[in-house]
């Protein structure tokens, strides 16, 4: 039989040994766990629904409440209802979160200099590429799949 390897175990991989890689250059700032969450936010003109967030991270409701309220006990973000929705929760981030955010684009982008290094330009954007491309194969097999059940 042929030997058959998961597409996923590679990224898998990848993204155990990139997120290790960036932990460890972030161990010295309170906010190492969830990065991605505050960068995110920094990308936000206004105060953006937690829904909404956890959509873009792709992270289930109940996780990414856990996080905004690590987030919010580090007093890094603030979470305020909507008085005419109560199920409506705004995140912003707060000014001690703000103060992190250099050292994290910095850190982020060593990493990301590292991770390419023998690596040309050319295949670099191919990998994007077909990353991408795979990623929209698999949106179409799960919306197909919704529409059949």
């Amino acid at each position: 039989m042929e030997n058959i390897e998961l597409i996923s175990n590679k990224l898998r991989q990848i993204v155990h040994l990139y997120n290790r890689s960036l932990s460890k250059e972030l161990s010295a700032l309170p906010v190492n766990h969830h990065l991605e969450v505050l960068l995110v936010l920094t990308q936000q003109k206004e105060p953006i629904m937690q829904n909404k967030l956890a959509a873009i991270l792709q992270i289930d409701k109940s996780r990414m409440t856990n996080i905004i309220f690590e987030l919010e006990e580090q007093n890094l973000v603030e979470v305020k209802r909507n008085p005419e929705d109560r199920r409506q929760h705004y995140v912003t981030l707060l000014p001690d979160a703000w103060k992190y955010i250099p050292d994290i684009a910095k850190k982020v982008q060593q990493v990301n200099e590292l991770v390419k290094t023998g690596i040309n330009e050319e295949k670099l954007d191919t990998f994007f590429e077909v990353s991408e491309l795979i990623r929209q194969n698999l949106v179409r097999i799960e919306t197909k799949n919704l529409k059949n059940h």
